[in-house]
């Protein structure tokens, strides 16, 4: 009556043990050890700290053997939850900034699982629109490096923060993404995009008491300033929410223009209202920006359906501006009218390198970047900037203010035209995979592009290039826009 297979070599049981249970095993022999170490040493809490980084790298590990997409949303989380999780041994404690770099132990981990699992499987290479940017951005970050004699230690740092964008997009584009991630995606975006709208409003009308009292917001901006009434959420500072909730609402308005979901409508209000909230200058360019992108697409796609969805944005751009026309107004002045302020001035000792470096730069970890803030670099006192207010040796806190200075002064003009080629590339790219792209899918490639326009544009004041959060939320957006839109199995285009 049934038809009982009959056992065959491959599926007889294996007396070898897996590698995932080696990997467990040899886990819970130097936790034990850790553990014994830290009941007898003086110097308990940094054990503990690595027995922290042990189960954290052993957890990711596991997550990923068994789903590389999920992990990747995992690490997502991890970065947008680190400052919270950081906060509560103490912001500017050791332990809370052990925390903060655990993001990045956790990329490299990611990574080297990535080009592993690579490796050892048929799965396609990258095309070399998408390796190559990288490539030669560190072959002129590391020939200025040396020719200038940078120390190996700030080298490695420096390339390490410079090579983030093209680490993530080539890493988000080997992972296995399937049509079922697009959904996937779309929804952790908006579930999490929901909580922290919450938490900000509620923080918003509570004046800061929530984050004052979980010891999140860390930032005193004077009462009445341009600054002094933002919501920040759970992060540490508004710009990380304006971010945020733009990337945000590219992805939802995009979704509500190409399927008129009503759902998607209201969460794209949801997240446009929190960039009012965090009353950036750059929140309402991105936001512009996205609704121009969205809008032209339309009108080139259907005159009705453009019309209704430029008519859509001009309304919610025109209800912010109402609100904050002052503040815009304010932030357009001040940025636009002072050339001395430090980031003017790194805009303009930055093109002042390249000329001098033609067309190599300081190298990495030299300028602009965090590398440079970390480990003072010489060129600031070199160009005159070791007394200008914020980028001193005694206030360095404005030299990673912003992104393209770190560009063009650590690789020169040649990095910089490699990196703005790149893009270049990628955007014709999610352009093509609009028109191959099944209907039902084709608006992921467009919310792709809306990111793009996004990060632009935030990268103008802010080191959006360096910072993981900004860019594993734009490469999860990528990943399934380019990898599981495909018409047919095959290569990237």
């Amino acid at each position: 009556m049934f038809d009982i297979p009959r056992p065959t070599p491959a599926s007889k049981p294996s007396n070898r043990p897996s590698a995932e249970l080696i990997a467990v095993g040899t886990l819970g022999c130097l936790v034990a050890v850790l553990l014994g170490a830290a009941s007898a040493a003086h110097d308990g809490a940094t054990i503990i700290g690595a027995i922290g980084a042990l189960s954290l790298c052993a957890a990711a590990t596991t997550l990923y053997s068994r789903d590389p997409v999920l992990a990747f949303i995992w690490l997502w989380l991890f970065e947008i939850f680190n400052s919270p999780l950081s906060a509560i041994p103490g912001y500017f404690s050791p332990t809370g900034e052990a925390i903060r770099q655990a993001d990045e132990l956790l990329v490299v981990l990611f990574v080297c699982l990535t080009l592993w699992r690579t490796a050892r499987s048929d799965a396609r290479l990258p095309p070399l629109w998408a390796i190559l940017p990288g490539v030669g951005v560190a072959l002129f970050g590391l020939l200025g490096a040396a020719i200038h004699g940078v120390p190996l230690k700030v080298t490695v740092v420096g390339g390490w923060l410079g090579l983030k964008l093209w680490t993530m997009l080539v890493i988000a584009l080997l992972l296995p993404w399937k049509r079922s991630d697009v959904e996937r995606v779309y929804s952790a975006f908006t579930k999490i995009g929901l909580f922290v709208a919450a938490f900000g409003l509620a923080d918003y009308l509570s004046h800061d008491a929530i984050s004052t009292a979980l010891h999140i917001s860390i930032y005193a901006f004077q009462a009445g300033s341009l600054r002094g009434e933002a919501a920040h959420s759970i992060f540490p500072h508004p710009n990380e929410l304006s971010l945020f909730m733009s990337l945000l609402f590219a992805l939802t308005f995009v979704r509500f223009a190409s399927t008129k979901s009503k759902s998607a409508l209201i969460l794209a209000l949801c997240f446009a209202g929190s960039v009012l909230l965090s009353a950036r200058l750059k929140g309402f360019l991105s936001l512009s920006a996205v609704v121009t992108i969205v809008a032209i697409v339309q009108v080139m796609a259907t005159q009705r359906n453009g019309a209704l969805i430029l008519l859509v944005g001009v309304l919610l751009l025109g209800g912010i501006y109402s609100v904050e026309g002052t503040v815009i107004t304010e932030q357009i002045s001040l940025y636009t009218s002072s050339e001395t302020t430090a980031r003017a001035k790194l805009y303009t000792t930055s093109t002042q390198i390249a000329r001098d470096d033609f067309p190599l730069g300081a190298g990495f970890g030299r300028f602009a970047t965090y590398a440079s803030h970390l480990y003072y670099s010489p060129v600031y006192q070199q160009y005159g900037l070791n007394n200008v207010y914020g980028l001193s040796r005694k206030y360095p806190d404005f030299i990673d203010d912003t992104s393209w200075p770190g560009v063009i002064g650590e690789t020169g003009y040649g990095g910089f035209a490699i990196f703005v080629v790149g893009l270049a590339c990628l955007v014709l790219v999610l352009a093509r995979r609009m028109l191959t792209a099944t209907p039902d899918l084709r608006w992921m490639p467009l919310a792709a592009l809306c990111a793009i326009a996004v990060l632009l544009v935030d990268s103008l004041g802010d080191a959006t290039l360096f910072d993981w959060l900004a860019l594993t939320s734009f490469a999860l957006i990528v990943g399934p826009a380019l990898g599981a839109t495909r018409s047919a199995p095959g290569a990237y285009p």
